[in-house]
């Protein structure tokens, strides 16, 4: 017995050195390639790296709060994604999630249940991806991307021609002040509860999917639904399982972004739009690990914001920040995101 200990202690050992080596490597790797870059562009190397990991976290509320949403479209990538199912369908999900949510607290005045109804509506969408694929046989991602841009436009439509704010035509009806999610005191200041609610369901869906017959159910499915079929379990009912649960943290990160942050959503959808997509590198920086989901979406945070201010104290454009944000984030993801698709592949293979 203390053999087999001493053995999984270092098997546990292993990993996480390999991890962390893998993880140090890609950030050397990343930064070198964006300092590269920012060399031929002519811009100080030192200056605006100095600039994008000091300016992004001097405001820790505002860090904090630019995580939350993203963290919520992380971990609604990562359910599905254990399951065998690739769900990219978070962006639209987290649309009808914050404009569910600015309605019911609008009409209600109750924060709770306007975030269980924008939560309910995200998983409402992942349902429907879920249901087509298990009972027409169409890919998840096909029917993602239809969405998504059918969700912006619906959305779009009802924000500037029903539920628009007659004061501020170019806004939906706000979210009122008694319906709003608050702060918390911290050594650092009033924090907003957002991210705390992030992270307590960012443990309850580590709890789920680790130590509960559910996530079980989406782990074995998705490694090998044959294996899943011989165990009793049935693989389509992971999906769509899987799909409810990533498409109600999808809603409840629009709940979050418009209860907590920003109490409406305007015509340009510039506050809802890309917190979906951005859940997907979330989601691959943590290693699809709803704990590691917490500390991604925090790095990833500080990498939007400091961006931005590099933008400011520069002159960069903001492509170049961009493309700076996008090759640290690609360079730390990718080991992982090859393993991933090679796994998701040979999945789909014994599927077949």
């Amino acid at each position: 017995m203390l053999k087999a200990i001493r053995d999984r202690i270092r098997a546990k050992f292993e990993d996480y050195t390999t991890t962390t080596i893998e993880i140090v490597a890609s950030a050397t790797i990343g930064l070198i390639v964006g300092a590269i870059i920012l060399y031929m562009f002519g811009y100080d190397v030192i200056r605006c790296y100095s600039i994008v990991f000091t300016k992004g976290v001097r405001d820790i509320n505002y860090l904090l709060t630019k995580a939350s949403p993203i963290m919520m479209t992380g971990l609604a990538f990562t359910i599905p994604m254990i399951a065998g199912v690739f769900n990219i369908g978070g962006e639209g999900q987290l649309y009808v999630g914050a404009l569910t949510s600015i309605l019911v607290a609008y009409y209600t005045h109750n924060i709770l249940l306007a975030a269980t109804t924008g939560a309910l509506a995200g998983a409402g969408i992942g349902a429907l991806i879920a249901l087509l694929k298990v009972y027409r046989g169409v890919n998840e991602v096909i029917t993602a991307i239809m969405l998504n841009w059918t969700l912006y436009y619906i959305v779009l439509y009802l924000i500037t021609n029903i539920y628009y704010d007659p004061t501020i035509p170019h806004q939906s009806i706000p979210v009122p002040e008694d319906a709003r999610i608050g702060y918390i005191a911290s050594p650092w200041g009033s924090i907003r509860a957002t991210f705390f609610i992030g992270v307590v369901l960012a443990l309850i869906a580590y709890y789920v999917l680790y130590y509960t017959k559910l996530g079980y159910l989406l782990r074995v499915s998705g490694l090998s639904p044959r294996s899943a079929k011989y165990a009793g379990f049935d693989p389509n009912k992971a999906i769509i399982y899987s799909m409810i649960l990533g498409g109600a943290f999808a809603g409840i990160g629009g709940a979050l972004l418009t209860l907590g942050y920003v109490p409406y959503i305007d015509t340009t959808m510039s506050i809802v739009f890309g917190q979906g997509f951005t859940g997907i590198g979330v989601a691959l920086l943590g290693r699809n690990n709803p704990i590691g989901i917490i500390f991604s979406s925090i790095f990833f945070s500080v990498l939007i914001i400091g961006g931005q201010m590099m933008e400011l104290l520069t002159g960069a454009p903001p492509e170049l920040a961009d493309v700076l944000t996008g090759v640290i984030v690609i360079s730390l993801a990718l080991p992982y995101a090859y393993r991933m698709m090679i796994s998701y592949v040979r999945t789909r293979r014994m599927i077949q």
